[in-house]
């Protein structure tokens, strides 16, 4: 008879079991543990995430049904009062570190952007999740309605998220850019980072310059600045202007160096 591997044995041949192991011994996650380990747990909410399982009835149920096909992977189900102990006091660390170990593992072998230009591309933006307000009261965002707001940089080489940051609706987004929550290990020198008017903090912009990382985002409408010159034109008709300029007023205090400024003509709707 032929040995048989079920879907989620082969996804989980994806995870490094050896340095899950090391993590559960590090944050001793499997103390007095008799049978369900932090393994055996992830098991269990990949099953569980994957079927949308949303009760630990519900997933008791479903792992006891399935008891005898369990042995391939080594688990043979869990009883719902086991699984809320274990949720309750084993370590999130463990499950942490399994995440990082595998987005290095994906970083290795990630596909390169396909622009011309070889440095690396990133995009930093912010999403809005609208939440009850009745239900999560602490996520107030405007008189009658809630809000979480997710903020992220990706990495364009593969689509992989360099760092997400969760804050409440009413944060906005620069502060995340300024607080260096995760920019420090990801803009390398060379980096190009690409934002919305947003991200414009003069300050913030220039230390980004101080670290040679270039930034690419929509000039504000009023924006002071004077033409110190222009670069050689270009054959893409879209670009209507290409000026090297320099700030103004009391913004030039906080970006004292000159900036490049086109000026484009989108060939979808002819916006400016």
């Amino acid at each position: 008879m032929g040995k048989i591997t079920p879907v989620l044995g082969k996804l989980l041949n994806l995870f490094p079991r050896y340095e899950f192991e090391k993590l559960e011994d590090q944050y001793n996650a499997n103390y007095y543990t008799k049978y369900f380990t932090g393994w055996q747990q992830l098991i269990v909410l990949l099953f569980s995430q994957i079927s949308g399982k949303d009760s630990m009835r519900d997933i008791e149920t479903s792992t006891l049904v399935h008891q005898r096909k369990w042995y391939h992977i080594g688990f043979r189900g869990v009883k719902r009062s086991t699984l809320s102990d274990a949720m309750k006091s084993r370590p999130y660390q463990i499950y942490e570190g399994l995440f990082y170990r595998l987005l290095e593992k994906c970083q290795s072998v990630i596909p390169k952007h396909r622009f011309r230009f070889k440095n690396q591309l990133f995009s930093m933006d912010s999403t809005l999740i609208e939440l009850c307000l009745s239900v999560f009261p602490w996520a107030k965002y405007r008189k009658c309605k809630g809000a979480i707001k997710l903020h992220y940089l990706l990495n364009h080489s593969g689509m992989i998220p360099s760092f997400m940051v969760l804050t409440v609706g009413k944060h906005h987004d620069v502060r995340v850019a300024k607080s260096e929550e995760g920019l420090d290990f990801a803009l390398l020198p060379d980096s190009i980072l690409v934002m919305d008017k947003a991200y414009i903090d003069y300050k913030w912009l220039y230390s980004l310059t101080q670290r040679t990382v270039y930034f690419v985002t929509r000039a504000k409408y009023n924006m002071a600045y004077i033409v110190t010159g222009q670069h050689k034109s270009l054959k893409n008709k879209n670009i209507l202007r290409d000026d090297i300029v320099l700030l103004t007023g009391l913004k030039k205090t906080k970006y004292p160096e000159k900036m490049r400024l086109v000026g484009y003509v989108s060939p979808d709707n002819g916006k400016y």
